[in-house]
């Protein structure tokens, strides 16, 4: 389950087309916090997570498993996660916000949670 959610949080973090520092550095953060992981399996997961990206046509596998394994409150973090990843260079971008919205879509999140988890994400940033 940390793989399916580390790799959702991947393809937001490459869908601008670049993967900054300040992306991974978020996206740490994000599976710190809802996993309780270590620093070094942090960076293990990551690394999976790329090279899973790198490998798989599909997120397919991912979403199935999050959809029959989280609960609605566990995905709402993970959506929020979705988010803090995409503001994380401080913009937003097209392809970032189009992602996350399939994403919300396959998860089975209601539009108001997608928009609230989005303006939590962008309170949390502006408020750094």
């Amino acid at each position: 389950m940390h793989l399916a959610a580390a790799a959702l949080l991947i393809e937001v973090a490459k869908s601008d087309h670049s993967l900054d520092r300040v992306e991974i550095e978020r996206l740490q953060a994000v599976l710190a916090r809802d996993w309780g992981l270590g620093e070094q399996d942090l960076t293990d997961l990551v690394e999976v997570a790329k090279d899973a990206s790198e490998t798989s046509v599909s997120l397919h596998e991912h979403i199935d498993l999050i959809n029959r394994n989280f609960s609605p409150q566990r995905k709402f973090s993970l959506l929020q996660g979705l988010w803090q990843v995409a503001c994380a260079d401080d913009q937003i971008h097209h392809h970032e916000e189009a992602l996350i919205r399939r994403l919300a879509d396959l998860l089975y999140m209601s539009h108001t949670d997608f928009i609230r988890s989005k303006h939590l994400a962008l309170n949390a940033q502006s408020g750094r």
